[in-house]
């Protein structure tokens, strides 16, 4: 009987004051995929940047960064890191090339980026990779 209940609860719920029955909305869902979107959205903008650098331009930025981050005292005289630097490999050197480029680009916070999205949706959707599917 408890079960029954409870989907007669459910059911009164999607019931609108007209009476006319209509699916539930969820605005948690809508705004978990407009989430999703946005980061979509920004991990199309450092790939574009990231894809369109030389691999001589990618290691000379993850490898400026790298100086420019540490104290003066502790940079190295050398432009090759020492062995443990985060540049001595190549996850090291995508995750700082990354921060920088992510930094560089100001990208927008996601009302700015909604905004954005709420005047021309195609536009935006024209840009994004398709990981947001993932998040519905």
């Amino acid at each position: 009987m408890g079960d029954l209940r409870g989907d007669h609860q459910q059911q009164s719920n999607i019931i609108t004051n007209t009476g006319k029955r209509t699916e539930p909305s969820s605005p948690t869902d809508d705004e978990r995929v407009l989430r999703a979107k946005y980061l979509d959205w920004c991990s199309a903008q450092v790939a574009d940047h990231f894809l369109a650098l030389s691999p001589d331009e990618i290691f000379e930025l993850a490898e400026r960064s790298s100086r420019d981050d540490a104290p003066a005292a502790e940079r190295p005289a050398s432009p090759v890191p020492p062995e443990g630097d985060d540049l001595s490999s190549y996850r090291g050197v995508v995750e700082r090339v990354t921060e920088v480029l992510t930094q560089q680009l100001e990208l927008p916070s996601f009302a700015e980026w909604l905004e954005l999205y709420r005047r021309n949706p195609s536009a935006v959707e024209a840009r994004l990779l398709g990981f947001w599917k993932d998040a519905r």
